[in-house]
């Protein structure tokens, strides 16, 4: 058995050495799955963003749940490239630090501000949360 792999990203594969029976194998050539986010630099928009990753605008507000009157991202922000769980794999609650808010919480944690606010009844996106709350993230 012999393969040769040809510029095309093709492998011929021959079975038998006498005759020419040979069956074409098709190897693509896959690009590097991206990252599924990436933390904002300093003096980046969402449009270069999304340049960048082969993404609409649209696209973007659909992934990350970005407050609506907030139009500049600040350094350190997550922006995730695609849809983000709808519930923690890892862990099953967080305890408030800095009196965060769920939008925030649901940024950090990679889970969907609208299953957050479903799993945490009685809070505003926006709202800030006292110290040592428990928010359950499944």
């Amino acid at each position: 058995m012999k393969a040769i792999i040809g510029k095309s990203g093709l492998t011929v594969t021959c079975f038998s050495i006498m005759s020419a029976t040979c069956l074409l194998f098709a190897n693509p050539i896959l690009p590097k799955k991206q990252s599924n986010m990436l933390v904002v630099k300093p003096g980046q928009t969402l449009y270069q963003i999304s340049k960048a990753n082969q993404l609409t605008l649209r696209q973007l507000y659909k992934f990350n749940d970005f407050n609506p009157q907030a139009d500049v991202l600040e350094p350190g922000t997550c922006v995730y490239l695609e849809r983000k769980q709808r519930k923690s794999a890892q862990k099953e609650f967080v305890i408030v630090e800095n009196s965060a808010t769920l939008r925030q919480i649901a940024n950090k944690e990679g889970i969907r501000l609208k299953s957050l606010m479903r799993m945490n009844q009685g809070s505003s996106p926006d709202e800030q949360l006292p110290n040592g709350e428990k928010v359950f993230l499944r």
